[in-house]
This record gives structure tokens, sequence and C-alpha cells, in this order.
């Protein structure tokens, strides 16, 4: 007797996952071998309900997941699409630095692309609420076919570990973050800081480390941090869910300055400090976290930010609102809220 394929077949995430419930077979992409990964997605597609892609795919990967997504439109029967982490702009950054004389055309060849793979069966999903409209508006994509599924921690097998109090700030990551706006902040300020980024200091500020990490160094730092601080750039997308919520689910305040999103994830003086991207208010931010007068209160909120994460930010959430967005269950319930701030 032979066994019913599972009707999704996802590039994204564990099957082994509770919220898939069987529905779910992964297809992962071969490191280094692109186009083997672009051949077996392509096979293992036929007769499936749905698919989950990945829409963060990079260069370095031959663009697998869109290049497939492309390829679909010229089968008859075209199953679901869920494009996942659709966190695009017009213009791509990593192509631009590598292609330079390509920039002027990339916002038109992005475009194209994406008009291209688009039709009534395929939706996208991104990282806030703000960004289904502005997604929508961008790429010329009805608003009803774009998706806000919640971005997870990622910690994993780590979110259990045990924490301490190292007496500095950590900053991490390199995806739209203002990191001389944190530099600004911190001048004169006394206050040790680690950024684990490739941002170099355009001056030397007195208490200020930054520098690549691997992963391993960049946890460490993050678990003994008093406080984590992400100093986000406005643009047209999210980003730095990641950082702030590995951070919460250690129970770690969190000082997040105001892009879009934020506030999606972050509560304002409950689960941690949301402040405008100003290097006087950012300033007064970590005064206050680094004071040791009120480390009481901030332990409490590290508590609640915790709390929040367990209750609705974990990867079981995130694949319930994938599962959700395809049409095999319902979305996630909101947790009850977290406990206001004293």
């Amino acid at each position: 007797m032979t066994t019913a394929r599972p009707p999704i077949l996802s590039t994204v995430g564990d099957p082994q996952e509770p919220a898939w419930r069987g529905l779910m077979e992964a297809s992962h992409p071969r490191p280094g071998r692109p186009l083997l990964s672009l051949l077996e997605l392509w096979a293992r597609s036929y007769r499936r309900e749905a698919l989950v892609l990945r829409g963060s795919v990079t260069a370095r990967d031959l663009y697998r997941d869109l290049v497939f997504a492309l390829a679909l439109r010229h089968r008859r029967r075209r199953p679901r699409m869920l494009v996942t982490d659709a966190t695009w702009e017009p213009g791509s950054r990593t192509l631009a630095a590598r292609l330079p004389w390509l920039q002027p055309h990339l916002p038109q060849i992005a475009r194209l692309m994406i008009r291209a793979l688009d039709g009534p069966h395929v939706h996208y999903a991104v990282l806030s609420q703000e960004e289904r409209a502005v997604f929508a508006r961008t790429w010329g994509v009805p608003v009803e076919r774009v998706v806000f599924t919640p971005f997870p921690m990622t910690l994993y097998a780590e979110y259990d570990r045990q924490t301490h109090d190292g007496g500095y700030l950590f900053a991490g990551g390199n995806s739209l973050r203002d990191y001389d706006l944190l530099a600004t902040a911190l001048a004169g300020s006394g206050h040790e800081a680690h950024v684990a980024s490739r941002w170099t200091p355009p001056t030397p500020v007195p208490g200020l480390h930054a520098r690549p990490t691997s992963h391993d160094e960049f946890t460490e730092l993050l678990l003994g941090c008093r406080a984590m601080v992400a100093p986000l750039e406005r643009s047209s997308r999210s980003a730095g869910q990641q950082t702030f919520l590995n951070a919460m689910v250690l129970g770690k305040p969190v000082i997040v300055t105001d892009a879009m999103g934020v506030r999606d994830y972050v509560e304002d003086g409950v689960t941690g400090v949301v402040v405008p991207p100003d290097p006087a208010r950012l300033r007064e931010a970590m005064d206050h976290v680094m004071d040791p007068a009120n480390a009481e209160h901030y332990r409490r909120m590290g508590a609640r930010a915790r709390a929040e994460v367990l209750g609705r930010r974990m990867p079981e959430h995130y694949v319930q609102h994938l599962v959700a967005a395809l049409g095999y269950g319902p979305a996630p319930q909101p947790a009850e809220p977290a406990e206001p701030a004293t």
C-alpha cells in the first residue's frame, strides 16, 4: 500500500513541526548545487495542492525559488503558492554593489520579474501589517493576496539557556541598521557596547566595539548583554525582528528605534522601549536601561517580553500562520495582553 504524499511542498521549515500536521514535505536546497536543487524542486512539485517558497533567496542560490515560480507559469495546472519573507525593495542593494552599472535598471527589472511570476494562485507573506499595503502598491498586486505572517524567534534549542548581565549593550545584524545613529548616541556616554556587524564606526567611540561575529559569538554576546539595541533605518520594508525577538525570548530588555513593523512586535513601555530615530532620545533610553536603579523595572519588562514571545512568536506560531494563509487551518488566536508596566 502506498502512502499519499503531503499536499504541501515547502522550501521553508521542518516537516516534523507539529503545526504542519503531516501536511508538508520539505524540499530544501542542496548547498552549492542551486541548479540541481531547482530541478529537484520542479520534479517534486507535480500534483501538489500548494507550495511554500522562500522569498529571501539570494544570488548565491541563483534565486532558486523565484526562478521556479517563474517557470511554474508554464504549467497547465498551477498549485496555490505562498511566497514567504517577501521583504523586497525595488532596488537590490546586493546586486547594486556587485553590478553598479545595472543599478539604474534594477527597479524596472524587479517589477518585470514580479509581474511575470504573479497570478491569482500566488500569495505573498510579509512581516508587518503596514507592509501589506506598501507591498501591494509597490509591486502592483491586490492587497487581498498579501498576508501578514509574524516572524518568530530563531534561537530554537537555545532560548532556555542561562543568561547573565555583563554590563554592556548589544546590537547586531546588517539589514537596514543605522549604526551611525547608535554611535552618535553612545559618544560620551561611558557605556560599553558591542556591535556584531560588518559596519565600521566612521570615527572611534570609546567603549564601542564593532566587528563581524560567528553565530555562536553573536549568541554569547546576546546572552550576556544588559539590553539589546536595534537602531533601524526607515524603509519600505521591515527588518530586525529576528534580533530583537531573540533578545526578548531571553528576557533581555530591548530598545528599538521606531520603523516599519516594530510595533507589531514590541509594545512600548510593556515588552520593550520604542524611541524615535533621534540620537538624544536613543541616548536617554540607553542611560535609563543602564542605570542600576532601574534594574527591577527592566527585569519585569524582560519577563513580559519573554512571555509575549513564548505565547505568540515561536516557530510553531509562524507555521500556523503559513498553514492558515494556504487555507488549511485557522490563524493562531491572539494571546492575552501582557501585564501593564508598573
